[in-house]
């Protein structure tokens, strides 16, 4: 990264500082490709982008929410139905399942209360940006799901 470093620092620089319309948003799609090449950095990426939603500058707020809109778009997404499945797995796996009465068995279907909780009134860009990231992007790769959603059902 420390080649994009360099990159993504005149890239944030022309987001907040570019001539036109055209040159801001030609720089939120490229910070965007270097979160699809790299997104073990995305947390960081997205910490150093979101601080330009605060400029003063109208041009420059438009921008990074076009960059944070590329950055999603090049990140892999995992649906709630695609979590719920690692996590019957993970279940099945450690010999947690509803026939032996676990902790697990209270988890309620993916399209019900865990899906009717969502709503856009409740909905915090900052807390997303500041602490959903790794889970966002993980894709159930970077740790299992079964210990977090255990310890929010007991």
């Amino acid at each position: 990264m420390a080649q994009s470093s360099s990159r993504l620092h005149r890239l944030l620089t022309l987001l907040d500082t570019g001539s036109t319309q055209a040159t801001r948003f030609a720089a939120a799609r490229q910070i965007g490709e270097i979160a699809k090449s790299h997104p073990q950095e995305l947390n960081a990426l997205l910490k150093k982008v979101s601080q330009y939603l605060r400029s003063k500058n109208w041009d420059t707020r438009v921008a990074a929410a076009h960059a944070i809109g590329a950055i999603a778009e090049n990140v892999k997404h995992t649906s709630v139905k695609d979590l719920f499945a690692y996590v019957e797995a993970e279940k099945h796996a450690s010999g947690l399942s509803d026939e032996t009465g676990g902790a697990g068995s209270a988890l309620p279907p993916p399209d019900t209360a865990a899906t009717s909780e969502l709503a856009f009134g409740s909905f915090d860009i900052n807390r997303v940006l500041e602490f959903g990231s790794p889970l966002l992007s993980s894709g159930g790769q970077v740790y299992s799901l079964v210990p977090l959603l255990l310890s929010l059902n007991s």
